[in-house]
């Protein structure tokens, strides 16, 4: 039964005002409790602290369209496990010209960051019979870089020209992904703008990259959604997101 505020006073105090034994008590079982729950605290916390993130694995499938005709797919696979990303890349075109195959491009790619860091970059390009291999590593804050069997280093990390999130708004320099070289880039912020994708208009941020890679790209979300480009005959090139 609840004790009333006279009662708990008549209990705690005697006529002289001397502090009866059984209040004297509850100070010391608070202390107890509260050293108990400050243990429990200490013993569990490492425990969910060390818990591991739960493994992720998104997919992006995007079109390849060329003057309103689609010539090709590209195929953005992200794995998150724990702290490491792993990003898989299959781009697959062909131009056919009066049923005969004109151009064809193959390409197929790995990239892995850990805690959002770069870690290596590894990919095999078949460019129209024209075969190249690139490996990129982080090895101390530094780039190791080998191309076709030649090796080179850099003192700098530099990020493959991917384009799969935002980390290439800061960027002045950037890895070819087919062939190795190293580009020298400037994005601009070119803002939000509502383009037509897929038949809806979409809210996006545009960023512009001009310099030895030339990019336009408008992300959603930090997901790139649509990205042109001008081909070698000054066609119109779009990369669109499926739905």
């Amino acid at each position: 039964m609840r004790q009333t505020a006279d009662t708990f006073a008549h209990d705690a105090q005697t006529a002289d005002g001397r502090i009866m034994p059984a209040l004297r008590k509850k100070p010391l079982m608070l202390r107890i409790i509260t050293l108990v729950f400050g243990f429990f605290i200490m013993a569990v916390a490492p425990a969910l602290a060390q818990q591991p993130l739960e493994p992720t694995k998104i997919r992006h499938i995007y079109d390849i369209i060329r003057e309103g005709n689609k010539i090709g797919t590209d195929v953005v696979d992200i794995d998150k496990q724990g702290n490491t990303t792993t990003v898989t890349f299959t781009t697959h075109i062909s131009v056919v010209v009066m049923f005969v195959e004109a151009y064809r491009f193959d390409h197929s790619s790995v990239e892995t960051s850990t805690r959002g860091r770069f870690v290596s970059y590894k990919s095999r390009t078949n460019d129209n019979g024209t075969k190249h291999s690139v490996v990129a590593m982080a090895m101390d804050n530094k780039l190791d870089l080998t191309v076709d069997g030649e090796h080179s280093e850099f003192p700098q990390i530099i990020l493959p020209a991917a384009i799969w999130n935002k980390d290439f708004i800061n960027a002045t320099e950037l890895i070819d992904t087919d062939k190795g070289t190293i580009l020298s880039v400037k994005v601009q912020d070119m803002g939000d703008e509502v383009i037509e994708l897929n038949g809806a208009d979409v809210q996006a941020h545009h960023y512009k990259i001009t310099g030895d890679f030339q990019r336009d790209v408008w992300l959603v979300n930090d997901v790139p959604v649509r990205i042109k480009l001008l081909g070698s005959d000054h066609s119109t090139i779009f990369t669109d997101l499926r739905p």
